[in-house]
């Protein structure tokens, strides 16, 4: 694709739900007619060491391995009427600037947040970090 756009969508990002990748490449210049040059098929990204959690049809405690850039995790659902559609997965951080939720066109509301740290995107990570929480605060309590 070639168009006109923010010097914001000059980056590459990469979304990797675990049944589907998405990656953009952009290269952007300044002058006029300056965008005659086809970018090649980016190289196959290597493992980065960061997990996170994804969703199967059974369910959304699966692990994904994120690649390359991808240094965060995502947890994002699609609202439309009564249904609702929860995703997660590994996401670069330029994808992460705008979390919070938005109105898409066809698609209803949407809701996406975004963490760092190994699978930070799933409920194990709340309950492990509200736990590691409590017991200084119950100690201090009781030890006062």
């Amino acid at each position: 694709m070639k168009t006109c756009g923010m010097p914001e969508m000059c980056v590459r990002r990469s979304m990797n739900l675990g049944m589907a990748k998405v990656v953009s490449n952009a290269k952007c210049c300044e002058t006029d007619h300056c965008n005659t040059e086809t970018l090649p098929a980016l190289p196959q990204q290597a493992p980065n060491g960061r997990m996170c959690y994804t969703c199967d049809a059974n369910g959304c405690s699966v692990k994904v391995s994120c690649v390359g850039d991808e240094d965060r995790c995502i947890s994002a659902s699609v609202h439309q009427g009564s249904n609702s559609i929860s995703t997660k997965g590994c996401v670069s951080k330029s994808l992460c600037t705008g979390s919070g939720s938005a109105s898409v066109p066809g698609f209803g509301a949407t809701s996406m947040q975004c963490c760092e740290g190994n699978l930070c995107n799933g409920a194990e990570s709340f309950t492990l970090s509200f736990l590691l929480m409590l017991i200084p605060l119950l100690s201090s309590i009781l030890f006062y």
